[in-house]
């Protein structure tokens, strides 16, 4: 089935139409905010790692709420922290209007909430900008999320192509083991151990497909796609290992503290406070969040450094294997070795080619990891 991303009557209204099925897609944005072409690769039916933030921005169903939410501040002109403010203080005078004297428990109870609402007003710090960026950091946390999880599936095709590699080997060290049965050569107890590994191996391949299945559902789903629907994914852009030398957590905090969204929420909320409690408060806070970027920034980098390394000592594993390999083929040819021993080199060979396209994609994750921090998603949590 085509990709139509389809989202609920909830989402934006804005239509896109387009030649095919008689079917109609709804976008976060009009259709002038894009070129056809643009429109075009994200209304396929593929899933690309470089589309995956034009995705989340059109198709996915919170930022289309979000930004609903957004439209109908302004519709209800609550923008500046004023505006917010009245609305507290229009709140406490409704409260205030109930009390009647006639019931001592309701008026307690109107009182109370005319109270709450008056010290809201007064140490209110929201408008608009900052449910702005609010909803900008969700999505960016989404966008986050997406390329995590299409990394996670890959990393999850290679653990089963490991498996499937493996099982091969499991089965003719079974068929093995069932044939020195034959001619007394192995006990019952060994072809038993050989089954139970063939069994254990079998049951871990249909538990990690079920787990494939399952993030590549939820990708579907964050991107537009129903859950069902079958993109074909495409692969994971190679690591540039170049970049390693071209990243300092030094040079690029400041543009971390720069695009930081709790930062700027934090900061924000400063510039609209008046309460002077509230005000010491959110400098400690923003003070705190700045050690806490440089901290975070620092970690991922280190985090990039050791997947460069676990990343590089696969390779170097497996040009070893490859010789090995070599080193096998030529006995297997020269009938210098047994095929099981030399199912047992191929097996090694593929396990540690299969690791270094893993480790890759570990270090293209750290990578990820490090840039998001930069762009505005380091941890403030400490």
């Amino acid at each position: 089935m085509r990709k139509w991303k389809l989202i609920g009557a909830c989402c934006l209204v804005t239509v896109l139409t387009f030649s095919g099925p008689a079917m109609k897609v709804r976008a976060g944005s009009p259709e002038f905010a894009r070129t056809p072409e643009e429109w075009g690769k994200l209304r396929d039916n593929v899933m690309e790692y470089d589309e995956l933030a034009g995705l989340i921005h059109e198709y996915n169903v919170t930022v289309q709420k979000n930004q609903l939410d957004i439209n109908d501040k302004k519709k209800d002109d609550l923008v500046t922290r004023d505006q917010y403010a009245q609305y507290y203080r229009d709140a406490a005078s409704d409260a205030r209007s109930a009390i009647s004297g006639d019931d001592p428990v309701s008026d307690a109870k109107s009182a109370v909430s005319a109270a709450k609402a008056d010290k809201e007003a007064d140490v209110n710090t929201e408008d608009l900008e900052i449910y702005r960026l609010t909803y900008d950091q969700t999505e960016a946390n989404l966008i986050s999320r997406a390329q995590t999880l299409m990394i996670s599936y890959f990393q999850q095709q290679y653990e089963l192509e490991r498996l499937m590699i493996n099982l091969e080997l499991l089965e003719a060290e079974y068929q093995a083991a069932l044939a020195k049965q034959s001619t007394g050569m192995a006990t019952q107890v060994a072809v038993l151990m050989a089954q139970e590994c063939l069994h254990n191996s079998r049951g871990a391949i249909d538990k990690l497909r079920a787990s494939a299945e399952e993030t590549r559902q939820k990708l579907c789903v964050m991107l537009g796609w129903k859950y069902n629907d079958i993109p074909e994914i495409m692969d994971i852009p190679a690591v540039d290992m170049e970049r390693t030398g071209l990243i300092n957590p030094e040079t690029d905090k400041e543009m971390a503290f720069q695009n930081n969204y709790t930062l700027k929420i934090n900061k924000r909320k400063l510039e609209n406070a008046s309460a002077d409690i509230t005000k010491e408060t959110l400098k400690r806070t923003i003070s705190s969040d700045e050690q806490n970027i440089n901290t975070a920034l620092v970690k991922d980098y280190q985090a990039v450094l050791q997947a460069k390394a676990a990343y590089e000592q696969a390779i170097g594993e497996y040009n070893l294997e490859s010789k090995n390999m070599d080193t096998a083929q030529q006995k297997y040819q020269l009938r210098m070795m047994s095929p099981l021993d030399y199912q047992r080199q191929k097996n090694a060979y593929n396990m540690n080619r299969i690791a270094v396209k893993s480790a890759g994609l570990t270090l293209f994750q750290a990578f990820q990891t490090y840039d998001n921090a930069v762009n505005g998603l380091a941890s403030t949590g400490g």
